[in-house]
């Protein structure tokens, strides 16, 4: 439960820090992709591991879809897949 909590502070504290007055003046809100990225990877790791030890995988495949969304939204709107 603790890592759970941990993945999505840093999700949430990542959020914060992309609307912060300096990140906003930087205009760097790509690197949003990229956490949301890193949790989705993480709840893919943690499916992985619950299904080897046959413990239930429901919550992390939800919450990895749900970071999976977020990654592919975040991307949109950052801009990062439009030509130049």
């Amino acid at each position: 439960m603790t890592p759970t909590i941990l993945a999505a502070a840093i999700v949430l504290a990542g959020f914060a820090l992309s609307r912060a007055r300096l990140v906003r003046e930087l205009n760097s809100k790509r690197f949003m992709p990229f956490v949301y990225a890193a949790a989705t990877i993480y709840f893919a790791v943690r499916a992985w591991v619950a299904a080897s030890e046959h413990a239930r995988v429901w919550p992390h495949v939800i919450l990895g879809i749900m970071f999976l969304g977020g990654v592919i939204e975040s991307a949109r709107a950052s801009g990062i897949f439009r030509r130049s």
